[in-house]
């Protein structure tokens, strides 16, 4: 079988959770599939083909973004071209959803649907109907989580077109920190400390871990990089706040020192834009409990509230200092929270069961039939 992973970019160079998840996705399924990818992200006039770390990648030539969308004319033509029994198209991307509708190719269109269009939303009323078409047309629809499925104005009247299938991530990467590395962490930022680690986005609710820190007896330490990374440092001055830390994007094992050397992992999202929540699961591989925020996404699901974690009302500094206090405060109940994380992400959120539904859904319909239970009972 040849399968098609359709998106906007791919990592490398675009480092980012869907990018991520797809290139995590093709190395495992290249063992099962003929495996490659196709995005945007090529010159003006010329498409680019080459391998990142060993898969095959189309970088589709590009005439520039509308509304973070790539304007790319041959897209259409490229996906017919590519021959795939499958094709895996990632959502939201219209560039993608508008190319496999011209490509003719819906009938063997898997929907990997990880978000709705939430900041772009005015745009779905001239893009919407061209949306509902592709989602109509699409063999199957996977959505990241039974939440968001159910939530999803976009998803509703096709919720019998679905079939849940959860991200993923490789929980051995995050077993075994430096422990020279966190005991220097936790000299630096004192004991107990609570970490954010995410890139710096408008619904990651940064302003209100801001403000929250105000009432956390504890450094607060902001990871990570974006476009909100200098209003959120400028907020945290003009407040006067002296707990807040930022040290920036941090390598895979600074990371993980980070997830083991902290106390609390704090997950302030505020838009549905936060699909379902990665850092969560890298949280809990480490053993550490989260405070995430109740958003009617994935994130609910990942955050078992009372589990694995706490969860409390988006926007909300007051409720999100007093749920990290709570815990901060409970040397036993961050043990317990963080125990039973670690052993849910182990057992439903590896990469390699995310790999294999998915894998197993798009054999289904490259023998023209709708995914059952038994097909992704792995």
């Amino acid at each position: 079988m040849k399968l098609l992973h359709v998106y906007k970019d791919f990592d490398p160079p675009v480092k980012g959770g869907i990018e991520g998840h797809i290139a995590l996705m093709c190395r495992y399924q290249r063992s099962w599939a003929e495996v490659e990818a196709l995005v945007c992200g090529g010159s003006l006039f010329r498409t680019v083909r080459e391998e990142r770390n060993g898969i095959p990648v189309t970088a589709a030539a590009e005439w520039g973004r509308l509304m973070g969308a790539p304007v790319a004319p041959g897209f259409p033509r490229l996906i017919r071209r590519a021959g795939a029994d499958v094709v895996m198209a990632h959502s939201p991307n219209p560039t993608g959803e508008i190319g496999c509708l011209l490509a003719g190719v819906m009938a063997r269109t898997v929907v990997r649907y990880h978000s709705d269009v939430v900041r772009q939303a005015s745009a779905m009323r001239l893009y919407g109907p061209m949306f509902r078409a592709f989602l109509r047309r699409a063999a199957v629809i996977l959505p990241t989580s039974r939440v968001y499925m159910e939530t999803s104005p976009w998803l509703e009247p096709f919720r019998d077109r679905c079939v849940v299938v959860p991200l993923g991530i490789e929980t051995e990467a995050f077993d075994r920190p430096d422990p020279e590395r966190v005991a220097a962490l936790r000299r630096a930022y004192g004991e107990p400390f609570v970490l954010f680690a995410g890139r710096h986005r408008y619904y990651k609710g940064l302003p209100v871990l801001v403000r929250a820190a105000a009432r956390i007896p504890a450094t607060v330490v902001v990871a990570g990089n974006g476009p909100e990374r200098d209003r959120t440092m400028a907020l945290a001055e003009s407040l006067g706040l002296k707990n807040l830390r930022f040290p920036g994007a941090l390598s895979q094992e600074d990371l993980v020192a980070h997830y083991h050397a902290c106390a609390v992992v704090a997950f302030p999202s505020v838009a549905r834009s936060e699909a379902f929540g990665l850092t969560i699961l890298e949280a809990h591989a480490c053993g550490r409990p989260v405070v995430a925020t109740r958003l009617g996404t994935g994130v609910e699901w990942a955050n078992l509230d009372g589990v694995t974690g706490l969860n409390v009302p988006p926007g909300d500094p007051d409720a999100l200092a007093e749920a990290v206090n709570r815990l901060l405060g409970d040397a036993d109940l961050r043990e317990r929270l963080g125990s039973a994380g670690r052993t849910r992400v182990r057992a439903e959120f590896h990469a390699s069961r995310a790999a294999r539904m998915e894998y197993a859904a798009c054999r289904a319909v490259a023998e023209g039939r709708f995914p059952t239970d038994e097909d992704l009972a792995v």
